[in-house]
């Protein structure tokens, strides 16, 4: 009998190809990645050097005509592909404000028929 995927996440995710700068939170220097989906609680993102799980990043996201500082834990780890991470909080006052922004232009954008969906 196959087995039953139960949904964990609690917020929809949307493609977004975006340069991301990953710096663990008492480091001096980070690794770029690029995002692959975002959503409000979190993002996942293609690196080839992803972090261990629990550890405290603070992301410099570069989307759009946006930049959104994010200081967030690392939930999921996959070696030489990326990792998953669950916003904590905004470095910016209107951080909050412009994820929304992003996220909604995300969702309204059409889809490509080539876009790829990311599941893990």
């Amino acid at each position: 009998m196959p087995a039953v995927y139960k949904e964990k996440r609690k917020h929809p995710r949307f493609p977004c190809d975006a340069g991301v700068e990953v710096r663990p939170e008492n480091g001096k220097f980070g690794n770029w990645g690029t995002l692959a989906d975002i959503s409000v609680g979190g993002c996942y993102i293609y690196t080839f050097s992803p972090l261990p799980i629990d550890t405290t990043v603070v992301l410099n996201i570069k989307a759009r005509d946006t930049e959104i500082s994010v200081l967030a834990r690392t939930v999921t780890f996959h070696p030489g592909v990326g990792m998953g991470v669950e916003f904590k909080g905004f470095a910016q006052e209107e951080g909050a404000v412009r994820l929304k922004k992003l996220l909604d232009v995300l969702e309204h954008e059409p889809k490509r028929p080539d876009t790829l969906e990311v599941i893990h």
